[in-house]
């Protein structure tokens, strides 16, 4: 027998398995959609690859040799592989048992990932989910080798060689512990910057930087007495000290009542949250399931 696999046509193997089930060349061509004579000269190919018969015409069909009949197990098994690679797998969330990793900032954790994580328990109550904290290392390369499966963030530092969803758009509002302060009240951006603040560390964090860069075009600066590591830690310094930050909306939707909403003249410009993947995973069954349910988390939850 040729030990050269290229000589091999997979199709030779579908017409040997098609022989044995079918025991007639005619019967296997009409299995195959082929002609007989197609078939009869494949089963000519099969036998010099083979070096054997592989088949002998009787007044009843065809008989498999004994080569044949050792073949045929092995046949079988390399199609159904080779099947199972050109066919998607199906994905079914109610009793399938995977892993899921998930990443963005505590912002994202409060407002878009904690929700999604809920979805996907409800709809897949074997899933596995990691809330993983935004990484400062190369995200594309996590992404590649899985150890992230999608990463959230704000479109401006989102990877742009990326797959990416648009999911929502978020404005920042100005929040104050000030007792004297009443909720909606308007107040000038000279006394804005002169109350202090508490702002995230460090000052190049996306919300930071922009409040920073709109006040400097005007000539102005805050004064920023705290500086903290994340959005729970900005709540927490409000509760004990009077003091002015400026955060994304739906943040304060979890501490209503507690600050007031001042009305300030800085124009922000609303962010866009967007969520990352590798392409490889564009087509992948389970991928495609998770941006799914993602979106109905976002219709669910935060189209409101």
């Amino acid at each position: 027998m040729t030990s050269n696999i290229r000589n091999v046509d997979l199709n030779l193997l579908v017409v040997l398995d098609a022989l044995f089930d079918e025991r007639s060349v005619t019967r296997a061509a009409d299995r195959l959609a082929l002609t007989q004579p197609t078939v009869s000269g494949m089963l000519k190919r099969l036998r010099i690859i083979f070096e054997d018969d592989l088949y002998i015409r009787t007044s009843h069909g065809i008989i498999p040799t004994p080569r044949a009949e050792a073949l045929a197990g092995p046949v079988k098994e390399i199609l159904t592989a080779t099947h199972s690679l050109l066919v998607q797998e199906e994905f079914e969330p109610t009793k399938a048992e995977f892993d899921v990793k998930l990443c963005g900032s505590d912002y994202l954790h409060n407002t878009i990932l904690s929700p999604f994580a809920g979805e996907i328990l409800r709809q897949a109550p074997n899933a596995k989910i990691s809330l993983l904290a935004a990484p400062a290392g190369n995200n594309d390369a996590l992404l590649e080798r899985g150890e992230i499966d999608l990463l959230f963030g704000i479109r401006e530092y989102a990877p742009s060689v990326l797959p990416v969803l648009s999911l929502y758009k978020e404005k920042l509002v100005c929040i104050s512990s000030y007792a004297k302060h009443k909720e909606g009240q308007s107040i000038s951006l000279v006394d804005l910057c002169n109350y202090n603040h508490v702002v995230l560390k460090p000052t190049g964090a996306p919300i930071t930087k922009t409040i920073n860069d709109l006040l400097r075009s005007r000539g102005l600066a805050r004064n920023i007495v705290i500086d903290v590591p994340n959005f729970a830690a900005v709540f927490q310094s409000m509760r004990h000290a009077e003091l002015i930050a400026f955060l994304p909306e739906r943040m304060t939707h979890f501490n209503s009542g507690q600050f007031k909403i001042l009305q300030t003249d800085l124009e922000t410009p609303a962010t866009e949250v967007v969520v990352n993947w590798h392409p490889r995973m564009n087509n992948d069954a389970k991928s495609i399931w998770l941006r799914d349910i993602l979106r109905l988390t976002v219709r669910n939850y935060l189209d409101r």
